[in-house]
């Protein structure tokens, strides 16, 4: 899918748990720009005022929308600078040479990352203004450079926290994990990393099981035995933490892990430095994952095809079900 989505698909499940419109956060990570740039840049587009809270982290809150973060995204850089900041109270906390420095040496390498509230989900082209501004001061995405392995997270809320639900939508994931990769033409940089791994095989083929009987304990014990990581395309930790956290807690320990009633979607490049891209291109791709999930009949069908192929012991063809997954995006971007 090249050029610019005409517009953000809405999921045929429109309302959270509580009744209320569901909403998506969007962390977009990039290069090309320092964090103060990146701040002043926000403010332009927001109008609204910034706290600094080191030469690493900044926030911003923005009536209507709420609190977005900018900071540079390596542990190391925000604990130097918090300690340098912490260090200066009183003389300039946020105005350190030293740090300034040692963060922009910093982000050779690793990204700027603006993370953004969670936002209603027929209100997501508020971000459109934000990409704008970004690319055109400068920021660069992960094709800019065969070390930027900058990609965009996606954080969606859930429909509904049942056991069924969430396997809905893991079957859905599973049998689209392949064509996710090649429509968002993911970097080979970003593959080669860790951090946005394929779920093993022998986890899709019991995912791809589950049915309406599916319990809660169930789903997350086998979560945990096969992705005891947060190094997956579709990241499951953070909702996991929300619904059983004592028992996350006893296979993964990582303090980045944060609980909240969201999936964490982690497959897609950022492209920001293409003028003709925005955020709908990698929302819609992801909500072809939410039609497969709220159209049992339609999964049903896909996973069947999933399943005959993969007894085969060796596919020249193209995997069957990938024309449908083309259709059902073809379908939400022209509706």
């Amino acid at each position: 899918m090249t050029g610019v989505a005409a517009k953000y698909a809405m999921p045929d499940r429109l309302t959270n748990p509580t009744g209320s419109t569901r909403r998506a956060g969007f962390e977009v990570e990039f290069a090309g720009l320092e964090l103060r740039a990146t701040v002043r840049v926000l403010q332009q587009v927001f109008g609204a005022s910034a706290t600094l809270h080191s030469e690493a982290e900044a926030t911003m809150e923005v009536p209507g929308l709420g609190k977005f973060k900018v900071e540079v995204d390596s542990e190391l850089a925000k604990q130097l600078a918090k300690s340098r900041a912490e260090a200066r109270s009183g003389r300039g906390k946020t105005d350190d040479p030293l740090a300034q420095w040692l963060v922009n040496l910093t982000t050779e390498l690793v990204p700027v990352e603006v993370v953004c509230p969670p936002i209603p989900i027929d209100r997501l082209t508020v971000l459109d203004a934000m990409v704008k501004a970004l690319r055109e001061a400068g920021a660069e995405g992960t094709a800019e450079s065969v070390v930027y392995a900058f990609g965009v997270h996606i954080n969606p809320e859930l429909p509904s926290l049942d056991a069924a639900t969430i396997g809905q939508y893991l079957r859905a994931y599973v049998v689209a994990q392949d064509w996710l990769i090649r429509r968002h033409r993911v970097d080979p940089t970003r593959r080669f990393t860790p951090y946005i791994d394929v779920y093993p095989g022998s986890y899709c083929q019991r995912a791809v099981d589950y049915d309406a009987s599916l319990n809660l304990d169930t789903l997350v014990a086998d979560y945990l035995a096969y992705n005891a990581t947060r190094n997956r395309g579709l990241d499951m930790l953070p909702l996991f933490m929300e619904l059983n956290p004592e028992r996350v807690r006893e296979s993964v320990s990582d303090s980045r892990i944060n609980a909240r009633p969201t999936f964490h979607y982690r497959l897609p490049n950022c492209e920001i430095e293409r003028g003709d891209w925005s955020l709908a291109e990698t929302w819609n791709l992801w909500c072809v994952v939410e039609r497969l999930a709220s159209n049992s009949a339609l999964l049903d069908s896909v996973v069947a095809e999933y399943r005959q192929y993969a007894t085969q012991l060796i596919n020249f063809t193209r995997a069957p079900w990938h024309r449908t997954l083309d259709r059902i995006l073809n379908d939400l971007v022209s509706a």
